[in-house]
């Protein structure tokens, strides 16, 4: 695996001072009201993936930060998804940033390929916990002291990041942006900080925030309850694992033409090859990991060429309603019934999504469901 170049990229940018802008406005460092509550993250703490114990202090700010950054590390896309490799790559980014001279791993938390959360510095899960403090990163020079700092593994230059980590960047930073009173548009990439001369998040995911604003913004509205992946009827599934999800994962990529083998529920390497060509199609991250995108994608993708309203029933509104609830994570009845509540769910998904809100799904609220967004 790959250094981190970008390091040594940071170690040349000069200093920076005064006030930060941005070319979207931001509100007043207020406390937001968020209507839901966001689950705590399943993140593995720095003794859960043997971290080296921090060269010297780390400044414990006793205030909350303005700003989230999103980074990617610039390491190779590995298709290892694995729990070993999420910790691997914990412990090489935190060797790497010891060489450079830093106490600790530079960024406050870490999603890996197979969508891991990991905290990255000491201390940075019980701040964020407690929501009244942070621990002083490394991660965006001379803005280090007003944020957070999450790298998602991988190189997104051309590329995005797979399904998996998608879902887990936006669970981890809705729940940021909760317990620190963020609103949204202070998410914001590495590029993003003044005088910071770098590409990072790289171009591809650099092209994607504006969807996770909206996507950690529903989050923020509607609540995000367990893991990083969609819970019930939708659960992350890859390879490997086995059950009822798994057979409906394969039945589907068998009607839309995408030849899973048998669907006997056992995800083997037959239905991770159906899955990767048709994320592939789709142009959303390619990784095999049946997620929330994915999820939504394979539930509305017969009823693309419909217009479903209010007052409509049948098999339409129930791709739609579990369209809706994996995309989103909205808690919607899938009884193909569009009543109040599905069209709630529907104006409430395209108001976040910066559609035309009318509480119809049609062919752009269909395209918006279709391909994860």
């Amino acid at each position: 695996m790959s250094r981190l170049s970008r390091r040594r990229l940071l170690q040349g940018t000069a200093a920076l001072g005064g006030v930060i802008a941005f070319g979207t406005a931001v509100s007043a460092s207020t406390t937001p009201a968020f209507a839901a509550t966001v689950s705590r993250p399943d993140i593995m703490s720095t003794n859960d993936w043997g971290a080296s114990a921090a060269q010297g202090s780390l400044p414990i700010l006793t205030r909350r930060p303005t700003h989230l950054v999103i980074h990617h590390t610039t390491h190779v896309n590995s298709d290892d998804f694995s729990n070993a490799a999420a910790k691997e790559v914990a412990r090489l980014i935190q060797r790497n940033h010891m060489t450079n001279g830093w106490a600790d791993t530079g960024q406050q938390f870490t999603i890996a390929r197979g969508g891991q959360m990991l905290e990255g510095r000491h201390g940075s899960l019980d701040a964020v916990v407690d929501g009244t403090r942070f621990i002083e990163g490394a991660h965006a020079y001379g803005f280090n002291d007003q944020s957070v700092g999450i790298e998602v593994d991988g190189m997104y230059t051309n590329d995005v990041p797979t399904d998996a980590q998608w879902s887990s960047l936006v669970h981890l930073s809705a729940y940021i942006c909760q317990r620190y009173g963020l609103h949204v548009d202070r998410i914001i990439a590495h590029r993003d900080v003044p005088g910071a001369q770098t590409l990072c998040c790289g171009d591809a995911f650099y092209g994607k925030l504006s969807a996770l604003r909206a996507e950690v913004a529903s989050a923020l509205a509607n609540g995000v309850d367990g893991g990083s992946g969609p819970s019930g009827d939708y659960p992350t599934v890859r390879l490997g694992d086995e059950g009822d999800a798994v057979r409906r994962v394969q039945v589907t990529l068998d009607v839309i033409g995408h030849d899973p083998g048998v669907a006997d529920g056992v995800f083997g390497p037959a239905t991770e090859k159906a899955l990767r060509e048709y994320q592939s199609l789709l142009g959303t991250g390619v990784d095999g990991i049946a997620g929330p995108r994915t999820w939504g994608a394979l539930a509305t993708h017969h009823a693309a060429g419909s217009t479903v309203t209010s007052g409509d029933s049948g098999t339409e509104v129930e791709y739609l309603q579990r369209g809706l609830k994996a995309s989103s994570g909205v808690d919607l009845a899938t009884d193909g019934l569009f009543g109040d509540q599905t069209e709630a769910a529907v104006s409430a998904y395209q108001k976040a999504r910066g559609l035309t809100v009318d509480g119809v799904a049609g062919a752009e609220t269909w395209a918006a469901l279709k391909h994860g967004q």
